[in-house]
Formats: structure tokens, C-alpha cells, sequence
């Protein structure tokens, strides 16, 4: 395998991608932004972070198409970003919420 220059580009099955891609998303630490009880809550700020092209994931204990209420944080939906959008998420979280 060739050595390409950071900034290079190589050809792999006919795509065209730059080489240090492999190696930024093994850095991309996961870390925990916020919880809600509600997933329309969680859908709202997924949109506000997705307007300002920060992703993020919704993850939750229980499937809330079953268990559509909360109950001591049992359908807590947690809101996950990548650690380097923790601090932007923050402040756009307090300034539109």
C-alpha cells in the first residue's frame, strides 16, 4: 500500500476519497450532550443540531412505541455527539432552548 500524503486523494473501487478519512473516525470519541424524557423533545434538538451540521444520535433503554411515557427516567431519550461538538452543542442548546 502506498504512503499518501495527508491531503492526498486515492481511488478505491472507482470512489475517490481522501486517505486520512480511516484514521478521523477512529479519534471520534461519543459522548453524552443531554437527556430528555420525551423523543419529540429529542427529535426538536436533533433538528436544531442538524441545522448548525452537527450529528448526533438518539439512543434510549426502552422502545417508546410501546412505553410511550416516563416513569423515573424509564423512556429518557439520551442525546449523543461526537466530544469535539460537545462545547458548540452546548451553546446553541442554551441559546435556543
Amino acid at each position: 500500500m502506498a504512503n499518501w500524503p495527508i491531503g492526498e486523494f486515492k481511488t478505491i473501487g472507482g470512489n475517490i476519497l481522501p486517505e486520512n478519512k480511516e484514521k478521523k473516525d477512529k479519534d471520534i470519541k461519543i459522548v453524552e450532550l443531554c437527556r430528555v424524557p420525551r423523543e419529540d423533545e429529542a427529535l426538536a434538538i436533533e433538528s436544531l443540531l442538524a441545522s448548525c451540521n452537527i450529528k448526533c444520535i438518539l439512543q434510549s433503554d426502552i422502545t417508546r412505541s410501546i412505553y410511550p411515557f416516563t416513569i423515573d427516567g424509564l423512556a429518557e431519550v439520551s442525546i449523543l455527539v461526537s466530544d469535539r461538538d460537545l462545547e458548540k452543542s452546548r451553546e446553541i442548546i442554551s441559546k435556543n432552548i
